[in-house]
């Protein structure tokens, strides 16, 4: 069909066996042809330079394409060229990135150079995974934030009178705040009364008494002495916030087991500032060892004191010095069963100290008023209950109560 076409339009010429159509003249810048070469199509880009184009073959059929047609497959065979060499870079491209993240991953890191973007998808890729990272790190914000949040609804929970409540108010008022010190909680939240319960003292014998007379707590599981109302050290951080109360007293149970702490220089000077600052009364019970950790670690403006303890059958008289304070409501004699009471003599006893109880030259109960506080020597080693002694400790801790002007 095809060659009966051909020569309808040419013009018949046949030499041998070689057949030859002539196409009209046209003008061509660029033409191709397809030749059909036992059963194969080549294409072949040829350039015009005479005024007609003849395509011969031997003994083969000779088929013309149209001029558009091949320019259409040239275009098309160009963008499909564009495209796989675009696909070509972006493979390659691909490979980079991989090994690059194989060869961090195999060093135990990320790699640390950053290629930039060529592609949109490689862009579309970057922006994604940005997004991404802050999304997480707001998640992790989120959840920071939370947890912050349930600690301090747990720290409310679980200490609601405290966490509610001004610690100055309540020292002012004599009502310490209560809750166990603890260095990961901030600051101790001290009692109006604070028992030493260190060195030298016997927590099974006259301390335990002393405790029970004033009214402090051990734990509700095992009984041991800890929480704010015991000061087992002077150089540790609790006292370091113990000396700024006020209204409050600290009590030296009798020092049964050795003579008593030896303080350092900066517990002196918070214990100085602890009696002198605040209304606060250093109550020390016991006997000649008790009088001793006066003169060690206790101080004043004259540099400190000198007491010399001795002993002196009782029973000892109140003092008329004693009216108009808490010990004015106690017995008018306090006993002095063997050899359980120790004093001072009064001539050791500093210029401004104040004698509530006492039999010759011995003072067994007396006050050194010191700046605002005072320091109070009960000569009694609370061995026992005996009631006198019982009623006189009470009242030493009632002077906080009483100002500067009614001592």
């Amino acid at each position: 069909n095809t060659g009966m076409a051909a020569d309808s339009l040419g013009d018949g010429r046949r030499q041998g066996s070689t057949r030859s159509v002539v196409w009209p003249r046209v003008w061509l810048g660029v033409f191709a042809s397809a030749v059909v070469v036992s059963g194969v199509v080549l294409l072949a880009g040829l350039s015009g330079q005479g005024s007609r184009v003849e395509l011969q073959g031997d003994g083969q059929k000779v088929v013309a394409v149209p001029e558009k047609l091949l320019k259409q497959m040239s275009n098309e065979l160009a963008m499909d060229s564009k495209t796989i060499k675009a696909l070509n870079q972006h493979v390659s491209t691909l490979d980079s990135a991989v090994a690059r993240w194989k060869s961090g991953k195999s060093r135990g890191r990320a790699p640390t150079t950053k290629m930039p973007a060529e592609t949109d998808e490689e862009r579309f890729l970057e922006a994604r995974a940005a997004k991404s990272a802050e999304n997480e790190k707001a998640i992790a914000m989120a959840h920071a934030k939370q947890v912050l949040a349930e600690k301090q609804l747990d720290l409310l929970r679980d200490f609601p009178y405290w966490a509610a409540n001004s610690g100055q108010s309540d020292a002012a008022k004599g009502h310490g705040q209560y809750g166990e010190w603890r260095v990961n909680r901030g600051p101790p939240y001290v009692a109006a009364t604070t028992l030493f319960s260190g060195t030298g003292v016997n927590k099974g014998g006259s301390a335990n008494l002393v405790r029970r007379i004033v009214g402090i707590k051990t734990s509700f599981r095992f009984h041991k002495w800890e929480g704010d109302s015991f000061l087992t050290d002077f150089d540790g951080p609790q006292f370091r916030y113990l000396y700024r109360n006020v209204h409050s007293q600290l009590i030296i149970p009798p020092l049964e087991l050795s003579g008593g702490p030896l303080l350092g220089w900066n517990a002196i000077h918070r214990l100085y500032l602890y009696v002198n600052n605040g209304y606060n009364s250093l109550i020390v019970t016991g006997g000649p060892a008790s009088a001793l950790f006066i003169n060690s670690n206790v101080i004043n403006t004259d540099g400190g004191y000198d007491l010399e303890p001795k002993w002196i059958d009782g029973p000892y008289e109140r003092q008329a010095a004693a009216a108009g304070t808490p010990f004015a409501a106690c017995a008018a004699t306090l006993p002095g069963p063997g050899t359980q009471v120790h004093g001072v003599a009064i001539s050791s006893l500093p210029r401004e100290a104040i004698s509530y109880y006492e039999t010759g030259d011995v003072s067994v109960v007396f006050e050194i008023p010191s700046g605002e506080g005072r320091v109070i020597f009960l000569g009694f080693d609370f061995t026992e209950p005996v009631i006198p002694w019982v009623h006189a400790l009470i009242a030493a801790t009632q002077f906080t109560e009483f100002g500067a002007d009614k001592r």
